[in-house]
């Protein structure tokens, strides 16, 4: 296993967040195979990431955001290529 993680309630302190939002958080992570959670040890750094459960969760997040992005843009009149076109000129620019 790898590095160390902080505990919920210690995180949760730190960052001035509810407990809930940490666990939470650790939860997404273990599902993604970025951290492995030992009971009554804690959790750690996954000894070995999985580059693909970590793509497949940054896609996934990406597809989240993209879909309300295109809610708005369908909410105010915006079509697809014009759409297509600014997300073209970011890119760019990002």
């Amino acid at each position: 296993m790898g590095d160390s993680l902080p505990s919920v309630r210690a995180l949760s302190k730190a960052l001035e967040v509810s407990t809930l939002s940490v666990q939470r958080a650790y939860t997404e992570l273990q599902k993604a195979g970025i951290i492995e959670s030992v009971e009554g040890k804690g959790s750690f750094v996954a000894a070995e990431l999985n580059c693909s459960n970590l793509k497949d969760a940054l896609l996934m997040e990406v597809e989240d955001e993209a879909k309300k992005v295109i809610q708005i843009a369908r909410q105010n009149g915006i079509d697809i290529s014009e759409l297509l076109e600014l997300i073209k000129i970011l890119w760019e620019e990002i």
